[in-house]
């Protein structure tokens, strides 16, 4: 069967944006930046993010190339399962 590769969705955590209208016109935020700079402030809120964007990707139907194959073979570069550990 057709293998379909689902890598960690980086360029997400390195542009997150702005939760509300006023700090929209900042722009966005690079949270995996914050986290190297400040892990103390920012490990958790980056954990559940990235989780949350993995989780997604993960219940992304598979990409349209592959219209014959009813289930092709998904490989994800990390599980959810791995942040319980």
């Amino acid at each position: 069967p057709p293998w379909h590769l689902v890598t960690e969705p980086v360029a997400q955590w390195r542009k997150v944006p702005a939760g509300t209208a006023a700090e929209a016109s900042v722009g966005s935020a690079n949270l995996l930046q914050m986290m190297y700079q400040e892990p103390a402030r920012w490990s958790y809120t980056f954990q559940t993010f990235s989780c949350i964007s993995r989780l997604k990707a993960m219940l992304e139907p598979p990409p349209e190339r592959f219209p014959a194959t009813p289930h092709p073979v998904r490989v994800f570069e990390r599980s959810v399962y791995s942040d319980r550990y």
